[in-house]
């Protein structure tokens, strides 16, 4: 084979592993790190965290920076930071100077990294999901799912989650869920779905079962049918339990509302 034709199949392998998603809203996009502390550094590493996210506060930043713990699994005893519901375009002007950024990262957090940090980037799928309340505040607790698909079973996949949302409303199933889907960063095509949960109490599973709820939804046949949509199209699932950490994160204020028009005087002639 060619030069040419090499490239132009690893053209086409990279555009089939891209995922296929629907209509992008704006304001989807997350952008996230993954890292773990050197041996006996965790301490080091948190307070270089919270330096950091003290440095994005006197900087006025206008984005959030979420940072987590892993509990289970292969992560366990590393961290996630993220930052979400960002449009691309967010990145092409950051909310703080990225230069000065990268230089207080590399004095207060880097030193104590096992390594640099894995960044990707993930879309959320809002029209999937049933966000936990923004009242309740983040919730502590959190089982990520991570799902690898089969080449090509993307569209499936999500016709998939579809239904089991639709399933969801129908039933008034008690969860919540977020899905996103990995867009950047990693082994295509990858789905993860998070759960989150007030204590680990609240994860004892709900008096209906999942199979059970799609079968009050649709019949046992077209439930059926879901679930063998799931088992044909994920080649392998990852779980973890992660831990939100407040005291490594930055959340600053909403904006406040702009205030009403103020009445005229008097009145227009």
């Amino acid at each position: 084979m060619n030069r040419k034709k090499i490239l132009v199949a690893a053209l086409v392998a990279a555009l089939w592993a891209l995922p296929v998603m629907p209509q992008e809203e704006e304001g989807t996009i997350a952008r996230v790190a993954f890292f773990r502390a050197k041996p006996e550094k965790s301490a080091q590493l948190e307070e270089g965290l919270k330096k950091h996210m003290a440095w994005h506060k006197a900087q006025n930043g206008t984005w959030g920076w979420s940072v987590w713990s892993i509990e289970t699994g292969e992560g366990t005893g590393s961290y996630g930071a993220g930052t979400f519901n960002h449009k691309w375009s967010d990145f092409d002007a950051p909310d703080v100077d990225a230069a000065a950024d990268t230089a207080d990262s590399a004095q207060n957090i880097l030193p104590y990294m096992a390594e640099g940090a894995a960044w990707r980037y993930y879309a959320s799928l809002p029209k999937f999901s049933r966000a936990w309340p923004q009242e309740k505040g983040p919730a502590p607790l959190a089982v990520v799912l991570v799902f690898r698909l089969r080449m090509g079973a993307n569209e499936e996949f999500i016709n998939a989650i579809a239904k089991v949302h639709k399933a969801i409303e129908k039933t008034k199933w008690p969860a919540y869920y977020e899905w996103y889907v990995l867009v950047n960063g990693g082994e295509h095509p990858t789905f993860v779905l998070v759960l989150p949960y007030a204590n680990y109490a609240a994860m004892a599973p709900p008096a209906t079962s999942f199979d059970k709820m799609l079968e009050e939804a649709f019949g046992r046949t077209e439930a059926e049918a879901i679930i063998h949509t799931f088992d044909k199209t994920v080649v392998s699932e990852t779980s973890e339990i992660v831990r939100d950490r407040p005291d490594l994160s930055y959340r600053p204020a909403p904006a406040p509302a702009a205030p009403a028009a103020a009445a005229p005087a008097t009145k227009p002639k």
